[in-house]
C-alpha cells in the first residue's frame, strides 16, 4: 500500500509539473496574443504619422516595460525622441468614385503615398496597349492645359512582360507633376511610408476591381510633415556582468492610416514587440548573464530611420554588444524560421540549427545572407554581429489592410521563443 501511495505521489507530481509547464507555455502566446490585440487596435491608429501613432504606441510600450519591472537605460527615461524628417500622410476622408461605383480605400485601391492634393470630377482617358503611342506619347509636352479636366488611366494588365509594365509605372510616377493618373494593378499593390509630396495623385486600383467607366471623382487630400518628431523605446534587464549586452530588437511603427482605412500591422511588427516584451517577462524571472536590452525602434518603414539614429546615438558601446536578435515579422513560423547574416555569421547560425534539431521545435531555419531590410542593418555596418529573425508560414498579409490580428495566429511563438532564449546562453 505505501508502495502504491508513493508511486501515485509520484505520478501526481510528474503530471502538476507537466501541466504546469504546459501552463507557462501557453500563457507566453496567450500574453503574446494580448499585447498583439492592443498594437492593432484603431486607438494606435496603425502607429503611423496620422495622430501621433506612433507616439501613443511608444507610451502602451513605456508603461507595459514598467510595468514588468524593466528599467530605463539612460537618463530616467525610456525614450530617444529624435527628427525623423518629412512624412506625406492622408488624415482626412479621400473618395474614389468611376461612375456610380464608389471604390473602399485600401481594400479596393491604395493612392500613392508621395501623391498630392485634388478635388473633382474628371474624364477618364485610357491608355493601353492598343493606343499606348496614339494616345499618350502624344502628351509627353505634359504641361499643357488641355488636360485640367482628364484624368489618364493606364490599363496594361495585359502586358505579361513585368520589366515592361514597370517602365509604364515608372512614366505614371513621372506624370504625378503634372495631372492626376490611375494605375490598374495586376499584382498585389502594397502601401508605404511616403517621405515627400507630388503635386497630383496616384490612384492604384485592383484589377478586380476595374470595371470601365468614362468618368471619375476623386477627393483626396494629403498633409505633408516636413519635420515629424519620432521616438525609439529602449529599456534593460541587468545582468551578471552588466557593461556586456545582448540586444533584442523590433520595429513597432507600422503604416497608419490612408483616409478610412488603416493598416494593423500585425505580422509587421506588432508581432515581433509581442515577442520582446514575451522575452522581458521571462528574463525578468530568469536573469541573464549579460545585461539584456530591448530596443523597440520607430521608422522602420520610413527607411529604418530609428535604428539608424540609435546606432550614430548609442546608450552604450556598440562594441560592448555581444549580439542582436532583430525580430521582424513573427506572426506565423509554422514553416520555420529565416536567419538574415546567416553566412556572415557562421558558427552562430549552425549553433542556432543544431540546438533546433536537438529540441526539435521548429520546422527549419533557413539560412540567409545580408541584407538591408530590417533594423539589423545598421549595426551590422558597425561590424556588430546581428540576426534578423523572421518566421515562415501560414501568414501572408503585408502593408496591407489585411494584416490584423484575427489573422495572426501566432504559431510555434512558443517555440521561436525558446529557440532564441537557447540560443543567447550559447553567448
Amino acid at each position: 500500500m505505501r508502495l502504491i501511495q508513493f508511486n501515485l505521489r509520484i505520478f501526481s507530481f510528474v503530471f502538476l509539473f507537466i501541466l504546469g509547464c504546459q501552463t507557462t507555455i501557453y500563457s507566453q502566446k496567450d500574453y503574446a496574443k494580448r499585447i498583439l490585440d492592443t498594437l492593432c487596435s484603431p486607438r494606435y491608429d496603425g502607429r503611423g504619422y496620422v495622430n501621433n501613432g506612433d507616439i501613443h504606441a511608444s507610451e502602451f510600450l513605456r508603461e507595459e516595460l514598467m510595468r514588468l519591472g524593466v528599467v530605463p537605460m539612460k537618463r530616467q527615461t525610456f525614450f530617444q525622441d529624435y527628427d525623423l524628417g518629412g512624412v506625406n500622410t492622408f488624415p482626412y476622408d479621400i473618395e474614389v468614385v468611376l461612375d456610380n461605383d464608389t471604390l473602399v480605400p485600401g481594400a479596393n485601391y491604395l493612392v500613392h503615398p508621395y501623391s498630392g492634393t485634388i478635388q473633382g470630377e474628371f474624364d477618364i482617358v485610357e491608355v493601353n496597349s492598343a493606343n499606348w503611342y496614339t494616345q499618350f506619347n502624344e502628351t509627353l509636352d505634359w504641361k499643357l492645359s488641355e488636360r485640367e479636366h482628364k484624368i489618364y488611366l493606364l490599363n496594361f494588365t495585359d502586358v505579361a512582360d513585368n520589366k515592361k509594365r514597370g517602365e509604364i509605372k515608372e512614366i505614371a510616377y513621372k506624370a504625378m507633376n503634372y495631372f492626376p493618373c490611375i494605375w490598374i494593378a495586376k499584382n498585389k499593390q502594397m502601401f508605404s511610408v511616403g517621405r515627400g509630396e507630388m503635386p497630383y495623385p496616384l490612384v492604384m486600383i485592383d484589377s478586380a476591381d476595374y470595371h470601365g467607366g468614362s468618368k471619375a471623382k476623386l477627393k483626396i487630400n494629403n498633409k505633408f510633415i516636413p519635420d515629424y518628431m519620432s521616438r525609439n523605446v529602449i529599456g534593460m534587464i541587468p545582468g551578471k556582468q552588466k557593461k556586456k549586452y545582448i540586444v533584442f530588437s523590433a520595429h513597432y511603427d507600422h503604416l497608419g492610416r490612408m483616409g478610412s482605412a488603416y493598416f494593423p500591422g500585425a505580422n509587421d511588427n506588432a508581432s515581433g514587440c509581442s515577442m520582446l516584451l514575451s522575452l522581458a517577462k521571462y528574463y525578468m524571472e530568469n536573469p541573464a548573464e549579460y545585461s539584456i536590452v530591448f530596443c523597440f525602434f520607430s521608422g522602420e518603414e520610413a527607411g529604418l530611420e530609428g535604428s539608424k539614429f540609435f546606432v550614430e546615438h548609442p546608450f552604450f558601446k556598440l562594441k560592448q554588444v555581444k549580439f542582436v536578435l532583430n525580430v521582424d515579422i513573427m506572426g506565423g513560423a509554422s514553416d520555420g524560421i529565416t536567419v538574415v547574416n546567416a553566412t556572415k555569421h557562421p558558427e552562430e547560425y549552425e549553433r542556432m540549427v543544431k540546438i533546433n534539431e536537438e529540441m526539435g521545435l521548429i520546422k527549419q531555419v533557413k539560412k540567409r545572407g545580408p541584407t538591408h531590410n530590417s533594423d539589423h542593418y545598421y549595426f551590422s555596418e558597425k561590424g556588430v554581429p546581428a540576426f534578423f529573425i523572421y518566421s515562415m508560414g501560414t501568414v501572408r498579409n503585408y502593408h496591407d489592410v489585411y494584416d490584423t490580428a484575427e489573422n495572426t495566429p501566432l504559431d510555434k511563438f512558443d517555440e521561436v521563443q525558446e529557440l532564441l532564449i537557447k540560443f543567447v546562453k550559447t553567448l
